[in-house]
């Protein structure tokens, strides 16, 4: 093996570790709020197929601001009557926020 190949494994395996950092720093967050916008974006990859998601753009109960990434399928499933208005609730633990009725 030579040494660029053990640099690119090195850097591989470091990318991942900050990527798990920061995705449990976001598992341990909580907090209420209201949906102050909803963004669908297309993303296309040149093959003619596109990635869709949606940011959801939320203020807090105590005036921070905040978005949430979602996949289509989720946004679909979990979120079908999401407008803006709309209050969620993220709960220490869970990946994503939920509505609140």
């Amino acid at each position: 093996m030579d040494i660029n190949t053990l640099y690119g494994i090195l850097a591989a395996f470091g990318l991942s570790m900050v990527i798990m950092f920061f995705q449990s720093l976001n598992r341990k967050k909580s907090w209420k709020g209201t949906v102050t916008k909803i963004e669908k974006i297309e993303d296309e990859d040149g093959d003619g197929f596109s990635d869709i998601h949606y940011k959801i753009y939320y203020r807090t109960d105590v005036g921070k601001k905040g978005k949430v990434d979602l996949p289509d399928s989720l946004y679909e499933s979990t979120f079908p009557n999401l407008q803006v208005d709309s209050k969620l609730i993220k709960v220490a633990g869970k990946d994503y926020p939920e509505l609140l009725d």
